[in-house]
């Protein structure tokens, strides 16, 4: 069966409850997820279990000690040929956090875990490479249908 995720990315400033409010459909849906990072912040909701991440492309200290705790042996071989390692682990990490959101255990959940099948996780067009954020959301559907929407806050345009 195929599930619709909505996602609402919005300023930073919303948060919580303000947030939920922007987005009226969320508040009804059984499910829903929601992210904060610097100058962004999304919700992600869907009938379905639904986990969202979103994080800034930023150098890292230590970045190959960080990928070789965080990625699978075939994922560290992918990153390492990537043009734009920052953005590539990035993008990784969005992934991962987003499936461990959706399954409800967060980071503890271990940064090996990964989807089984039934599961669909989805990068975010953010704004392609020359994005600032990069994103990712995931949900318990083989053939999920994403709607994506960019919104302001109240009294505010984009």
């Amino acid at each position: 069966m195929s599930a619709v995720v909505h996602v609402a990315l919005v300023p930073e400033s919303l948060r919580g409850a303000e947030l939920r409010a922007l987005v009226a459909d969320a508040d009804s849906s059984p499910r829903h997820s929601v992210s904060h990072t610097s100058g962004l912040s999304a919700i992600a909701w869907s009938d379905a279990l639904v986990g969202i991440d979103l994080e800034v492309v930023r150098t890292r200290p230590k970045l190959e000690r960080l990928a070789a705790r965080t990625m699978t042996p075939g994922e560290r071989a992918a990153w390492s040929e990537t043009l734009d390692r920052d953005r590539g682990f990035a993008q990784h990490w969005t992934r991962v956090e987003a499936y461990l959101k959706a399954i409800g255990v967060g980071v503890k959940g271990g940064y090996l875990t990964r989807p089984g099948s039934g599961w669909s996780v989805i990068d975010l067009d953010l704004g392609g490479s020359a994005a600032t954020h990069v994103g990712a959301v995931a949900v318990e559907s083989a053939a999920p249908v994403v709607s994506l929407r960019w919104m302001t806050a109240p009294g505010t345009s984009r």
